[in-house]
């Protein structure tokens, strides 16, 4: 089976202070810093799970994405037939530079094993999957850049192989020029939505870019 076989029911771009859903503006805040974007969005997506509050600025920025690109639609499958998909340039670097910061200094050296608990990527599928209670494969991928074709085939080599009947795949990445937060839900096609390919995940992503 190829890529042909699978579609994309939903999608979201999360970025520039703007949460995009298939097309549509779903929140806007501006003249705000990223985190504060991060938080008001949660807000008006009235979540209520308080630890939303503890996780690391990725996990945050992962949450609401995820949030938003299973509402009002659930994935087709039991818990252990949804796949995660991921991949990110920097790894779980924003959480680094936090955690080294409390180590570098020998005269005031204080670890936190509240920051350390998010120095590794997979940690915001886990709190996605804690979430929602997925229990399928979850896979990370550091890229240069974001990469379609490998999102795209390694989504469709999970379904193909029957080892998921939904994936969630996308690119989640926080540096110090941009957050950014692009997710797709990937099933069976059964109609005419948006086939899965390499170039239509490259043209979502490309939204809204600067």
């Amino acid at each position: 089976m190829g890529t042909e076989n699978y579609k994309i029911t939903s999608w979201v771009v999360v970025r520039n202070h703007n949460a995009i859903r298939n097309g549509s503006v779903f929140f806007v805040l501006e003249e705000v810093d990223e985190l504060s974007f991060v938080k008001g969005f949660y807000r008006h997506l009235k979540c209520d799970y308080p630890k939303f509050f503890k996780m690391d600025n990725l996990c945050k920025l992962a949450f609401v994405a995820a949030e938003l690109l299973l509402k009002d639609h659930k994935p087709k499958g039991k818990p252990e037939e949804v796949a995660l998909v991921f991949s990110n340039a920097g790894a779980s670097l924003d959480t680094d530079k936090t955690y080294f910061s409390s180590v570098e200094d020998k005269s005031n050296y204080f670890p936190s094993p509240a920051v350390f608990v998010y120095t590794l990527p997979n940690i915001m599928m886990g709190e996605i999957c804690i979430r929602h209670r997925f229990l399928g494969e979850n896979a990370f991928f550091i890229s240069e850049k974001f990469d379609g074709a490998l999102l795209a085939d390694y989504s469709e080599s999970i379904l193909s192989s029957g080892k998921a009947t939904s994936v969630i795949a996308g690119w989640v990445e926080i540096n110090d020029k941009e957050w950014e937060a692009v997710l797709f839900l990937i099933e069976p096609k059964e109609n005419t939505n948006q086939r899965l390919s390499q170039a239509t995940l490259e043209r979502i992503y490309n939204l809204s870019r600067r």
